[in-house]
């Protein structure tokens, strides 16, 4: 393990993939899709040529027909996307152990974004194109130059795994391109252990960049509508109302309440933002010693309680028995993995 890398969650390598709880887990939310989708669009398509028959409203019959459609086309992309390789790729992982190798990532080549990776497989080279492989996977693959692998079959389907569960499952299948012919992707920090301060971690500030911009914008809309719903309450009471406008009362009502709701958690969201970036701010990585005990972890006898969202952390915090805060051990911290795509707060009990 190189003193850049933080120690992280390897898959086993001595039992099939499938009786690997992390892989089992990551197929199913693979292949979940390929069953709720169609579902999906049966669930609201019947109903809108059902009513569209009975002569039900056009509006109605209008949406729920463009939602059955988003549904359909989402599966038909998401069929063709991972459809044929799902069935092999169950076959492998249930009758193969995960094995290690060395790779190299490149970068995709024009049309749909296939990155192509250059796998030494003991003493030969696989040549494998992956679909849709996130950028914070392309980064640990890159910057770490290991990864874990089931196949390829005889029609080239394989299947891969990265450290950290930074890619949990990713889908590949054997090319007979010279992908070493191309441009290796550009690793954006060799050394994320050590960063001055935790906010310095390139893939983590990458990852979160578009929440956190996301939590600012997405406050002014509900703003917006709660200063015109407002405005509506005040001109409505400041009226003699009638009785027969009760029913028009009690809607401006509950759609003021749920434009507060809506502004609430978006006000929310961007305070919970706020805090992480100070808590990122504090200081540099920095690993303490865990243990598990049953469901909870502990530091030095201090029981540590990690936020919703934080289950690749807690997975490897388990698996390595070291936990990466920013900052001291105390309070409320950020946690993180150097150089991963996964953030969460914590509390140190005092």
């Amino acid at each position: 393990m190189s003193k850049r890398e933080a120690p992280a969650l390897e898959p086993p390598t001595d039992i099939p993939a499938m009786e690997d709880p992390h892989t089992a887990a990551a197929f199913r939310s693979v292949r979940t899709p390929l069953l709720g989708l169609p579902a999906a669009a049966m669930a609201l398509g019947i109903p809108a040529v059902t009513l569209g028959l009975a002569g039900a409203g056009w509006v109605l019959v209008a949406l729920l027909g463009i939602a059955a459609l988003a549904f359909l086309l989402a599966a038909v992309l998401t069929f063709v996307m991972i459809g044929s390789w799902v069935g092999p790729a169950a076959k492998l992982l249930r009758t193969q152990s995960w094995r290690e190798a060395t790779v190299k990532v490149y970068r995709p080549g024009k049309g749909l974004p296939k990155s192509k990776l250059a796998v030494k497989d003991g003493d030969k080279t696989i040549n494998l194109v992956a679909n849709a492989l996130p950028w914070a996977a392309q980064q640990v693959l890159a910057r770490t130059g290991r990864i874990w692998l089931v196949g390829p079959d005889d029609r080239g389907n394989a299947a891969i795994r990265s450290t950290g569960l930074a890619l949990p499952l990713g889908q590949a299948k054997m090319t007979t391109e010279k992908v070493a012919a191309g441009y290796e992707i550009n690793v954006v920090q060799d050394d994320p252990v050590r960063v001055p301060i935790a906010a310095s971690d390139a893939v983590l500030a990458h990852t979160t960049a578009t929440p956190r911009k996301r939590s600012r914008t997405d406050v002014v809309l509900p703003a917006l509508l709660m200063v015109f719903a407002l405005v509506m309450v005040f001109d409505l009471f400041s009226r003699d109302l009638r009785a027969d406008q009760a029913p028009l009362v009690i809607g401006v009502l509950v759609g003021t309440a749920a434009i507060a709701g809506l502004l609430a958690w978006r006000i929310a969201k961007l305070r919970h933002w706020s805090t992480v970036d100070k808590l990122l701010a504090v200081g540099p990585w920095k690993s303490v010693p865990v243990s598990v005990h049953g469901e909870a972890l502990k530091c030095a006898g201090r029981a540590v309680t990690l936020r919703k969202g934080a289950k690749e952390l807690r997975a490897n915090a388990v698996a390595t028995g070291q936990l990466w805060i920013a900052g001291q051990p105390r309070g409320t911290v950020a946690v993180g993995l150097p150089g991963y795509p996964f953030l969460s707060v914590a509390e140190f009990e005092d």
